[in-house]
Formats: C-alpha cells, structure tokens, sequence
C-alpha cells in the first residue's frame, strides 16, 4: 500500500511539473538606466503587475523581462515657480537567458513634470502603466514566440 501511495504522488508531482512547463513564465531584471532606487522600484513593480495581469509572472524564471531607460531630453520651464520636464525612453525586453535570444520588444517615451528634477523623473516612471496595451503586448508576443519556438 505504502508503495502504491509513493507511485500515485509520484505520478501527480509529475503531471504538475510538466504543467507548469506548458505556459510563459517571465521574471523582472533590475532597471537599467535608472538611478534612483525609489524609480527603479518603481518601474520593476509595475512591470511585474503587467506580467501577473497577463498570467506570465514569476520570481525565478529562464525568461527575464529586462528594461533600460534613457533620458531623452531635461528641461526647465519659465514660468514660475519653474517646473521641471523629463522625457525618458523606456524600452522593454524578453529574453531566453539560456539561448540568449531576445523573444520581444517594445520601446516608448513618457514625459515627467514636477518641481524638481529627482520627482520629473520619478513622475515619468510612474507613467509606465501595468494595464498600458503595449505592454500587454509585449507579453503576448512573447507568449506566441514561446509556443512556437520553445514548447
């Protein structure tokens, strides 16, 4: 009986392991280009909103959503009291990290605006949103890459 028992919880283990396989799985890499910490978290939990709004979260993953941002423009506005205005590019992507190849990508501006430049930064990375359809979009693209290419 005991025998019996190990077979049968055998069996079932396996079944969920090759389960779990059968879907996108995607974990969040620390931003690069961003240097305040409170934007980079920030933006790595928004990110990691989108992947659970999209069924493709994960803590630990061979896939890795990774970003880089780019200040695309500071400026000073002249009016008073002056206001801050940052452009940044942010852009997304999914990688295999065993193949190394990029499976999508995406790439978009926002715009911060704040009375400093620290918070027009931190305004502009506050506008990635979880529910932004380009982001939906990156993980479906992923999503089909991954069903055609690796399950």
């Amino acid at each position: 009986m005991k025998r019996f028992i190990t077979a049968i919880t055998i069996a079932f283990a396996a079944i969920l392991s090759l389960s779990a396989q059968d879907r996108l799985t995607v974990s969040v890499a620390v931003p690069e280009g961003i240097e305040h910490d409170n934007a980079a978290a920030t933006l790595t939990s928004n990110l990691k909103q989108a992947l659970v709004l999209n069924d493709a979260a994960a803590d630990a993953s061979r896939f890795v959503l990774k970003s880089k941002a780019a200040v695309l423009s500071k400026d000073v506005t002249n009016t008073a009291p002056a206001m801050f205005v940052t452009e940044l590019e942010i852009s997304l992507f999914i990688t295999d990290t065993t193949s190394g190849d990029v499976m999508s990508q995406t790439s978009f501006t926002v715009k911060g605006i704040a009375d400093s430049d620290k918070g027009s930064f931190m305004d502009a990375v506050k506008k990635v949103k979880a529910r932004d359809p380009k982001l939906r979009n990156l993980i479906n693209q992923a999503k089909d890459y991954f069903d055609e290419h690796i399950y």
